[in-house]
Parts: C-alpha cells; structure tokens; sequence
C-alpha cells in the first residue's frame, strides 16, 4: 500500500522541478547522488523506452563566458572522466554552430543529459502498483508510525476519519515531510530538513525550439546558476534559482508556493544574459516554484541521500536533485532493504 496525503500523485517536489534526466557529475565521486544518478540515469532510459514515457536524450552544455571560467571546465572534464561519464570540449565556434543563442568562451557538452515528462513516468509507476495488486490511498495523512512487537503501526488522518494499517516494513518516502515524519518516529531530533526553493520563469512562444540542448552556466557557490532547459515540445523556461526560505514546518509550506515574480524577473535576465544576451526581461513569464529538502543530521549538513534500514523501517532523507533522475535506483536499493 502507498500512502499519499495529497489527492493526486506529484504535487510537490516530483513535478516541481526541470524534468532533467542528470549525467551525474556535481556530486562528490564517492556519494551516493553519484552513484544513484548515473546508475539511475541507464535505469531510467531503459525504463521510458520500454514502457514508452515521453523522453529525450537532449545533451548539455556547460557553458563558461570568459577565460577565468575555463579553470571550472578543466576540473569537470576531469571529474567526469574519473567517472566515465562521457563529454566533449567544445569551443565557441562549436556551441555559436549548435546553439546560435548562446555567446560561450568554451563549453563541455554532456551527450547522456536529457528531459522527461515525469507525469507520465509517475503514472506508468502507479500503474505498475495497480496491476501489481497495489492500493494507492490518496488524502492519507500520516499522523504516527510506532512498533508492535513485529510489526509496524500507521495512523492516518482521511477524509473519512482516522485509519489503522499493520505492516511488517514501512518505507518513508514521504519527501518534504520526511525528516519530521521520522524524528517523531523514533522520539528523536536528530534529522531536519531545512527548505530551499527554486524559482523557474517560462520564455515567450518565440523561443519555443530556438535550443536544442539543455544550457547551464558555469555554477556559483550555492548552486548550479540559472540554467535553459526545455520540455519535451520545445517550449523553454530559466531557473531555478536558489532562496532559503524560514519556513521551518512542513505543514507551513504551502506560504512559498508565490513570489514577487517582478521583482525577481529582471535579476533571471541579468543572470542568464551573460551566456544568452538576447533574451530581455520582459519575455519572462512567471513559472513554477518548487522546494528542496535539503537534510541535516545532528545540526550538521548532510548534502547527500540519506537511506536507512532501522528494524523495518526505512526511510530515505534528503532526496532533492538528482532525486528524479535516481528514483529508481534508489527503489532497487530499498527493495533489497525490505527483502
């Protein structure tokens, strides 16, 4: 049985995202978002061609706008083929012939980064729960999770008053609301999942197929900057940035879903301009928000997946980007937790 408090699958951090299939380069080599997304990544290739999701292998560049970004390119080329992750040098020509919006110092282009439509992955996935026999229980609200003698107690809230289940093992996947679901398991304040949003801006119908491939900049500190990235019908969008919000409850997140979108247009023009000058403010629609759970354990950051096995209950923390692109690689792991 999969408990989900929503009505519908998706609503929070599974669709509000790029919708990018990663090549798994931005993490240390050792971490499990290295392992998980580039194993996850031939997964889910397979996984769209079989079961026949929307997708396309779209390549990226990274893109560096002046001689003192090409320091950055060196040291991914070199990441990447510690990896075996494929990529290519590609100089300004090379990305001006590709891409003739975007004014590049150098570049490395990823050819295994691509997009999903992750509507339709999310429903092939509950389709396969279904014909397994599976119960999908939409409007579930988990209220508490303890131990009976063998076996696992969950009690939740729905619209027809309050529900029991027994299980012998219990995942908690609940994303945003994870961490707290856990420490209120376990009687403990050891995990936290502190919130980071990002903000996304469409482009105007008149960039719908202008690119081809995904654009990221070369990445600030506390990010990966304000990338291109398309969908599957050519259409464009910028983002997403990175906001820290002080929200510190679940329940009180629905407050972020909005922002000052104009107020915040003109600083993704002056972001992105420095690789695609020709895009102006005003061709920036107001887009989507979604929010990052970014983990902490005993106050510390933990900047990688946390997955536990803790006598039948396992959960897995802190699961944001690349999150969709190991989603299935993170179900083979916990699989073999539950046995």
């Amino acid at each position: 049985m999969v408990v989900e408090s929503h009505e519908k699958f998706g609503k929070e951090t599974s669709s509000r995202n790029s919708e990018v299939i990663h090549s798994g380069i931005y993490y240390p080599a050792a971490s499990k978002k290295t392992e998980m997304c580039i194993r996850g990544r031939e997964l889910l290739y397979d996984f769209c061609k079989h079961y026949s999701v929307p997708f396309a292998k779209t390549g990226k560049f990274v893109v560096a706008t002046d001689e003192y970004e090409v320091d950055y390119l060196d040291q991914l080329e070199v990441h990447c083929k510690s990896l075996s992750v494929p990529c290519e040098r590609k100089t300004r020509e090379q990305v001006a012939q590709l891409e003739p919006l975007i004014k590049a110092f150098e570049a490395i282009y990823l050819p295994e980064t691509g997009i999903i439509d992750s509507h339709s992955f999310m429903a092939a996935l509950e389709r396969f729960i279904l014909d397994a026999e599976g119960i999908v229980a939409y409007r579930h609200q988990v209220k508490s999770i303890v131990k009976d003698d063998l076996s696992w107690l969950v009690s939740t809230e729905t619209p027809n008053g309050p529900q029991q289940i027994k299980c012998a093992k219990v995942i908690n996947a609940a994303g945003l609301a994870a961490a707290e679901l856990s420490n209120r398991t376990f009687q403990v304040n050891r995990y936290q999942h502190k919130f980071c949003r990002g903000r996304y801006f469409g482009l105007s119908g008149k960039y719908q197929g202008q690119f081809r491939h995904l654009i990221y900049p070369v990445p600030p500190p506390d990010g990966l900057g304000i990338h291109v990235t398309i969908d599957l019908d050519g259409f464009a969008r910028l983002g997403p940035d990175v906001d820290w919000v002080s929200v510190e409850q679940y329940e009180e997140l629905e407050s972020v879903y909005d922002c000052e979108w104009n107020e915040l247009r003109p600083v993704f023009a002056r972001s992105v301009n420095r690789y695609c000058p020709s895009i102006a403010s005003q061709e920036l629609a107001p887009g989507l928000i979604g929010v990052r759970p970014k983990l902490f354990v005993n106050q510390k950051a933990h900047p990688d997946f946390l997955i536990e096995n803790k006598e039948g209950y396992i959960h897995c923390l802190g699961i944001e980007s690349p999150g969709l692109t190991a989603s299935l690689m993170i179900a083979e792991t916990v699989a073999k937790m539950v046995g």
